[in-house]
């Protein structure tokens, strides 16, 4: 499944830099001037995996191919963005196609670094974000419902998403069913996604864990719960020392973490955003982890293959579908155990002998972390 990550914010608050530190390498141009960002830069970012390394070994596999998560830089939004100024049609039509957004906030001060209303301040500029995609919202809901062609499941929905909208409350807070939810799906409407916030800092208070940059962060993050009270998907990130990280070596990174007082070991295994915010979106979006080894045809058979799938929604036989067409066809039952309990014997076969592996059929719903060897003629 394809799974995209809108990066959404002000002009000049890090969007394109955290990207590139995402990616681990300057994909985006990042500048010092408003809408240095035209056309969306994208790129498959790898979702951290305790297992599927360890179930490479474990098999003796020539590769491992991991789950990846698309990540969109998309053009900074300005005020009147609902109404199409700035970049704004561009920013909206591209936001809307994504299952989840990314919003980054600025939180440091750099005289160098142009703000558009000229003072960082990210209560007011995560505000004037979210105001504007609501207007977008807003909009895009009266004008469907004024549609002779809106009726039933769905036009029950968007008169409560719009009830909702003019109080100032995203349409993810207006209370939907899971039925009016997906009624209102194609819209893409933005205040349905999910949203993480990163609130990027400068690299003292990154490493030194000043107080003040993530007061302020804080201050905003209680300023957007007041519209939307589940709203707690949040993290600090230095965008920037971030970027800086990626164009050094292994050996040069930890050198330069310790130079600034931090735990190397830390931040490169655990602490950074190329491994912290695939993780929280993943989680954000209700997302497991699920393994498949040899047996697809026409690929490489060597390969441990790591596969998101929502949770509770794929069965055995949809993942053979997703595997090979022929695989489906031939589909005869699924060989499953969980990675951790995989790992603890020397070998497959070691495995089945203790009963740790099961045969299961079609139907069978996928859990989180299940190692699958689809059995097929």
């Amino acid at each position: 499944m394809k799974v995209r990550v809108g990066i959404i914010g002000l002009p000049n608050v890090g969007k394109s830099t955290l990207f590139n530190a995402l990616a681990q390498k300057a994909l985006a141009h990042a500048a010092n001037f408003p809408f240095c960002t035209i056309e969306p830069n994208v790129a498959p970012i790898a979702v951290p995996d305790e297992h599927q390394g360890q179930l490479q070994a474990f098999a003796d596999l020539a590769r491992a191919v991991p789950a990846t998560i698309e990540w969109v830089d998309i053009a900074g939004l300005a005020k009147g963005a609902s109404r199409g100024e700035g970049l704004g049609n561009k920013f909206l039509g591209t936001a809307r196609d994504c299952d989840a957004l990314c919003h980054v906030v600025r939180a440091f001060e750099d005289p160098e670094t142009v703000h558009v209303d000229g003072r960082v301040d990210p209560a007011t500029d995560a505000e004037v974000v979210n105001i504007e995609l609501l207007l977008a919202d807003l909009a895009h809901a009266e004008r469907r419902l004024e549609k002779t062609t809106c009726r039933g499941e769905e036009r029950a929905a968007l008169e409560a998403v719009v009830a909702a909208l003019r109080e100032g409350v995203p349409a993810r807070a207006a209370g939907l069913s899971t039925a009016a939810r997906l009624a209102i799906k194609s819209m893409g409407l933005l205040t349905l996604k999910p949203v993480l916030y990163a609130f990027n800092v400068d690299e003292a208070d990154f490493s030194l864990g000043r107080g003040a940059a993530r007061a302020a962060a804080e201050a905003a993050l209680r300023s957007v719960r007041h519209r939307d009270p589940r709203t707690d998907a949040s993290t600090i990130v230095s965008a920037q020392l971030e970027a800086d990280l990626a164009e050094l070596g292994s050996e040069e990174q930890a050198a330069y973490l310790e130079a600034l007082g931090m735990d190397a070991k830390e931040c490169l295994e655990l602490g950074l955003s190329h491994r912290v915010l695939p993780t929280m979106v993943r989680q954000l979006l209700g997302l497991d982890l699920v393994y498949t080894g040899p047996g697809v045809p026409r690929e490489n058979t060597e390969t441990v293959k790591a596969h998101l799938v929502r949770r509770g929604s794929l069965t055995a036989e949809g993942l053979a579908g997703r595997l090979h067409g022929d695989i489906l066809r031939g589909f005869v039952c699924a060989e499953v155990a969980p990675a951790a309990t995989l790992l603890q014997h020397a070998s497959y076969s070691r495995a089945k002998d203790a009963g740790c592996v099961r045969t299961e059929g079609r139907g069978y719903v996928l859990a989180p972390s299940d190692v699958v060897l689809v059995k097929w003629r």
